[in-house]
């Protein structure tokens, strides 16, 4: 009985030792963990276990200063950076003080792993991050196919869709993304799959579905010109050789058209051609081109003929004309443009007719130009201005300056000869103008002259031959 009582006794005293030990020990414990991080503590994949808040500030900056980042697409590796070219920072003042403050370091338990869940405690220099992304894309991107958008393609006589095509390329905006959300979650592989750049226009792209019908609608139209009395038609063959579709908008070819227009114009106009006019003395004779004549305003005409395509309806226009003469009906031939309304200069009979509606109002005896130096320049012109009382001046052949007084000035050249009266002259007609004639203006009797000026009107053509 007392040797039982004994055995008691030291079990109860080795119990007791233990007992003490173990309570050192989980005080030894509980003080330590005060101070230091509780075994199994990670902070961003960091380990900080039994280290002090000093310690633990300084293995995370270190760890993600060293780290290396290794960008991927697919399973292919492309490149890699570390932190610090990224110019990475840590913030884990806060998040570290507050670990610290929850942890309960007289728990029983052994291990405790606090992560991180946000990136507010790293910093990223976001200028060296665009730096690196521009540089790194710059040989990333090299030989790589870049994304073409859908577009609207022509065939031999229809139009359709040509589906978009997946770039290779990388998308800078993409990839920075890619990076910082990589860098913020302390994931050391970057994934690039889903960062190549995108064809901006699809296959379904509703605009372009709608561009489609609307070019095939406009290569079905007929257009007509109606130029002088006669008419020109625009055939769907021809649209259709002008349309195309250019940077998502349907466009005509201005070359193709201009020289269409050009084309009109060589058939049509009048301007800087010769004519064949039948004279009242001497038949049909050919004069050269004057001022007088219209043309087509090819300038104003084609934006106006490119808005009237794309409308997508059949039209029927005059183009935009310039000059003098034009008529919409048309004088039978496409040059006799001067009319029936007109002044007849016959230098050769040296006389004058005036044609009002094509009654003959009005026949003169005149002098030209002397054929010695001042010959009246041939062609077909126009009275282009009116004036009383002017003072025409001049250089004679020997240098000296002229300046003659008329009641009656009629200009009808760029050159600055008319029609005046010139009461000077002592006759008119016959080979008068060959000794006496003018500096080239269309000398007239005084008397005749001033009915002619009352009946005439600026445009009026004059046919001079």
């Amino acid at each position: 009985m007392k040797q039982m009582k004994k055995g008691t006794k030291i079990l109860l005293s080795v119990i007791g030792a233990a007992v003490v030990v173990l309570g050192a020990f989980y005080t030894y414990r509980g003080v330590y963990y005060q101070s230091h991080f509780l075994p199994g503590t990670k902070v961003e994949d960091v380990d900080i276990s039994k280290l002090s808040y000093p310690q633990a500030k300084q293995k995370v900056a270190k760890t993600l200063r060293d780290s290396n980042f290794t960008l991927y697409d697919q399973k292919t590796k492309l490149t890699q950076v570390s932190g610090k070219e990224l110019g990475i920072t840590q913030n884990s003042t806060a998040y570290l003080k507050k670990i610290m403050r929850t942890q309960n370091s007289w728990l029983p338990t052994t291990t405790v792993r606090a992560e991180s869940t946000t990136n507010a405690m790293i910093n990223i220099d976001q200028q060296k991050l665009n730096q690196y992304v521009d540089q790194t894309l710059t040989t990333l991107n090299q030989g790589r196919q870049a994304p073409q958008d859908a577009k609207i393609v022509k065939t031999n006589d229809n139009y359709q869709i040509k589906p978009e095509v997946a770039g290779q390329t990388f998308d800078k905006s993409a990839v920075t993304k890619a990076v910082k959300e990589a860098v913020s979650k302390g994931q050391p592989k970057v994934q690039l799959a889903d960062s190549h750049q995108q064809a901006k226009v699809t296959k379904n792209d509703a605009q372009l579905t709608e561009q489609l019908a609307k070019i095939k609608k406009i290569d079905t139209i007929t257009g007509k010109y109606t130029i002088a009395g006669k008419t020109e038609t625009i055939t769907p063959a021809m649209i259709h050789q002008w349309l195309g579709y250019s940077d998502g908008k349907i466009t005509l070819d201005q070359t193709a058209m201009k020289a269409y227009l050009s084309s009109l114009n060589d058939k049509y106009a009048t301007y800087n051609k010769s004519r064949q006019f039948k004279s009242t003395k001497r038949g049909v004779v050919t004069v050269p081109a004057g001022i007088y004549g219209w043309s087509i305003n090819s300038a104003s005409e084609l934006p106006k003929l490119t808005d009237v395509i794309l409308a997508g309806k059949d039209f029927t226009r005059e183009p935009v004309i310039v000059g003098t003469g034009y008529s919409k009906d048309g004088y039978g031939d496409a040059l006799s443009d001067i009319g029936n309304t007109y002044i007849e200069v016959d230098k050769q009979n040296q006389h004058m007719w005036v044609y009002m509606n094509g009654q003959l109002k009005i026949d003169t005896d005149v002098v030209t130009g002397n054929p010695n130096g001042h010959d009246t320049p041939v062609g077909v012109w126009a009275i282009w201005a009116k004036e009383r009382n002017s003072t025409l001046r001049g250089e004679n052949d020997n240098g000296s300056k002229y300046a003659s007084k008329v009641a009656y000035w009629m200009p009808i050249d760029d050159t600055g000869v008319g029609i005046h009266d010139s009461p000077w002259q002592p006759q008119y007609g016959g080979d008068w103008y060959k000794t006496h004639g003018s500096h080239g203006c269309i000398n007239t009797p005084p008397a005749t002259v001033a009915k002619i000026f009352n009946m005439v009107s600026t445009g009026m053509p004059v046919v001079v031959f």
